[in-house]
């Protein structure tokens, strides 16, 4: 799935990541590897209590999967993207709101925009998994990414998707009106 991420743009390079919940913890990708290309190997398992059980060093925002997982037992995937139009539209608002059928499909509600938070951090991992069990599908993280959950990676991937097209459509609304 992070190949597919990648073909649609929402990562490059060793951007973003993706984990699911597993009973020995979690497994989440891997630092330093471009998602377009990880194969099984390039994925980290690492213990609910943050011990690295086995693979390479996990990604820096390991913290923030794994505090998702913590206070969210309903959810089994996390994505992490960087999708452009969403990072954009993130610098003029403070939620993007889901108004196209198939958006509505994957969210009760809006998603909200974070402010700027140091990526890799604690305090990031706690705003967003407090966000999530606050019943939210996904965030934005300004100046940084997306995070959507699922209790299926189709369903995280799919919400993935939807917000970046709400992000273009409003883009696109914005210009035309001008």
């Amino acid at each position: 799935m992070g190949n597919y991420l990648a073909s649609l743009g929402y990562v490059e390079g060793r951007e973003g990541n993706l984990s699911s919940r597993v009973s020995e913890g979690i497994i989440v990708k891997s630092t330093n590897v471009f998602m377009q290309h990880a194969t099984p190997d390039d994925y980290s398992l690492i213990s609910m209590d943050g011990k690295l059980i086995k693979g390479k060093e996990p990604s820096s925002e390991y913290r923030m999967h794994l505090e998702i997982y913590r206070r969210s037992k309903d959810v089994n995937f996390v994505v992490h993207t960087h999708p452009i139009n969403t990072l954009v539209y993130a610098d003029f608002t403070d939620r993007i709101v889901t108004t196209l059928t198939e958006s509505k499909l994957y969210f009760t509600s809006y998603v909200p925009v974070l402010p700027v938070i140091e990526p890799g951090t604690q305090d990031l991992a706690n705003t967003v998994a407090s966000s999530i069990a606050d019943g939210h599908q996904g965030i934005v993280l300004r100046k940084h990414g997306l995070v959507t959950v699922g209790a299926t990676l189709d369903v995280a991937v799919m919400r993935t998707i939807a917000i970046e097209k709400e992000s273009r459509i409003e883009i696109l609304k914005r210009t035309m009106i001008k």
